[in-house]
This record gives C-alpha cells, structure tokens and sequence, in this order.
C-alpha cells in the first residue's frame, strides 16, 4: 500500500517536472547554443555552461528577484568577510541531455531548495547578513559526482583568492559533490575551510539501489532513478562504518571519496529522523520513511530518502547533529511557512556550526 502511493506520487511528479520544463523551455539555451558552449568548455576557455556560482545581494522583500543572484564572476566581493556556499541537491527529472539552462532556470533551481535560508540570510537571522556574505551554486546533477566535484573545485579556483574563509553547506547530493571536490586536481589544499553537511547520503541511499527490494514496483523506480551517472552515485554501498548490508550493493564513487578524503574533522553533519515516521510536510517522506523502515533489511532512522548513519558518515565527521521531525526537504530549510520554527532553528544551528568551523586552525 505504502509503496503503491510512493511510486504514484514520484512519477505524477517527474511528470510534472517534465510540464514545467516544457514551459519553461524558453528560459534555456537552444541546442545550437549548447553545443557551442560546451565546446568552449572543452577547449578550457568558459566554465562549463551547466554550472554556476551566484552571489546574492540582500534587499527587503521576501519576493526575491533574479537580479539579487549576481554572477560570481562580475561580483564584487568583500575579501575581508568570510564565505558562505549553498550547494543544492539531485534533481530527479534532470538528463544531461537536457539544454543548458538560461540564469533564469538555474535561480529557480537554487531558490527550489533554498528559498528559506536565502531569506533568513537576507532577514539577517543569527547576524547571518552581518557576519557573511553568501553564494550559491548549481550544476547538472544527473553528471557524476566525480565531474561535478571537479567542476565545483574549478568554480571555485577562479572566484575566490586562496586566503578567503570558504564554508560550504550542502544539502543532499550537494554534500557529495563537495567532497569530491576536495579530491580533485583542481582543488588547492585549504580552498575550503569547513562544510556543514544537510542530509547527504555520504554512504548513499538504499532508494537508488538495484538490490535493495524485490517488489517489482520499487526496482523499476530504482531503475528510472538510476538511469543517469549522478543517480548511480546515489547508491548504497555496504563498505562504512556502521552500515547495513544490502546484498550485492556496492558504491566505487562514494568508497573512493571516504577512503581517500581523510579530512572529515572539518565536516559537521546534520541529519533529520521522522520518528514514528511523521512529521514531515510532505507525505510522501513518511511513506519513504515507512518503506526504509519495513523492508528488510531495514532502515528505521531516516529522514524519508537518506538513513541516519549515511547522513553522519558512520560518526566520522566532527559533529554529528539530529533533528527531530524533519523530513529531507526540510533538512535544507525548506518548510512551507519561512517563519516556521523548524525552519529558523536549524538556520541558526547551522550558523552556530559555520562560525565553529571558521574558528578551527
């Protein structure tokens, strides 16, 4: 029954997704544009066009427009202040085949996952305005995450000079990609300073795993959800501190970047429980929740996609905080009311861990 709802509800959505990408395929480049964009990437001589960093410049009103998303590029930043990063997670509905997306699209993809915490920074909540100044980055989420990660440490590269304080908070897949962008060739040792992590799956999700139900339902959702490089990088893998063995799971990408990335005291890792599976807002989390819980092997502490010990890297980063009743959207802030207390108090712990983070040596 759980399952059934689960499965109708995530594709009425990737349908919907598909409507309002048709609608609003006038805000992305044509394929023509594309192909030269991308060559141009290839050549080294433009970022890659799928991935950008913004700076946002506060005003009053809670209608945030896309003129407060300034690209990094042409910006003027304040050295003296330290950095603060939102690095969004997957999109589902997204292919690589997809056209680039215009500045447009790639804000309204920011703003999907963030428009809370945009807000509080903008209503200057914890002295969050006063203390930061605040970015944003997207990319293509259905790319690996060893591409992206690359991509990300590139951006990165080039915007910042080497003795800014950079902290990243990272929601979902966002998490992943940071890390990874630690390992890559780009990345310059010290360029990040601390990552709060926001329910990333840093041992993957049993939901983008082959093996991880037999229900024929479910492994055709996995399938769909699997068909991209970046939905393989999802998967579960039973290699970890504390994980639960999934029969024939296994994660090259994610193993690669926990063996190798030995710097996890400088992560703080926050993760939500929908205890007794409710208190979400979206139901279909607490039937995700419900189907983590029940299949066997189960996983009873979740947020409605990601279990608690991939979301706390098995307890190896420097903290590892919970939140109660808080689904896996809401774990980026997003709630439906922006004054809702849920919201603002996970805001302000994680302005508590940033300022903790940029106090380390």
């Amino acid at each position: 029954m759980y399952l059934k709802r689960f499965i109708f509800l995530f594709f009425s959505l990737c349908f919907l997704n598909q409507c309002i990408y048709d609608f609003y395929k006038k805000e992305f480049e044509t394929d023509k544009d594309s192909n030269r964009f991308f060559l141009l990437a290839a050549l080294g001589l433009i970022s890659n066009p799928n991935h950008k960093l913004f700076q946002f410049l506060p005003a009053t009103s809670r209608n945030l427009k896309n003129e407060q998303f300034i690209d990094s590029y042409f910006s003027e930043k304040n050295n003296g202040r330290p950095k603060i990063i939102f690095i969004h997670g997957w999109n589902p509905a997204e292919r690589d085949s997809d056209p680039v997306p215009g500045d447009s699209k790639k804000i309204e993809n920011i703003q999907n996952t963030f428009r809370n915490g945009i807000i509080h920074y903008q209503e200057n909540i914890s002295s969050a305005k006063d203390k930061y100044e605040l970015f944003l980055y997207t990319y293509r989420t259905s790319s690996s995450v060893l591409f992206n990660g690359q991509n990300f440490a590139s951006v990165l590269k080039s915007a910042f000079k080497k003795d800014d304080k950079i902290i990243v908070i990272a929601h979902s897949m966002g998490g992943i990609v940071t890390r990874s962008a630690m390992l890559s060739s780009d990345y310059e040792s010290g360029m990040i300073d601390g990552v709060v992590t926001l329910a990333s799956p840093q041992y993957g999700s049993p939901f983008a795993t082959p093996n991880f139900s037999d229900d024929p339902l479910l492994k055709n959702l996995v399938s769909y959800l699997t068909e991209t490089l970046g939905g393989k990088d999802l998967r579960h893998t039973n290699k970890g501190t504390g994980q639960i063995t999934i029969n024939g799971s296994e994660n090259d990408t994610l193993d690669y970047i926990n063996t190798n990335l030995t710097d996890n005291s400088r992560f703080i890792s926050y993760y939500g429980v929908l205890n007794g599976c409710s208190g979400n807002e979206a139901f279909y989390y607490a039937t995700g929740c419900q189907i983590l819980s029940s299949t066997n092997p189960g996983f009873s502490a979740n947020d409605g996609i990601v279990p608690e010990n991939s979301a706390i890297l098995g307890g190896l980063t420097r903290k590892q905080l919970k939140f109660t009743g808080y689904d896996h959207s809401m774990m980026a802030f997003q709630t439906n009311d922006v004054d809702d207390l849920k919201s603002l108090a996970l805001f302000q712990a994680v302005i508590v861990s940033v300022d903790e983070l940029l106090a380390l040596p």
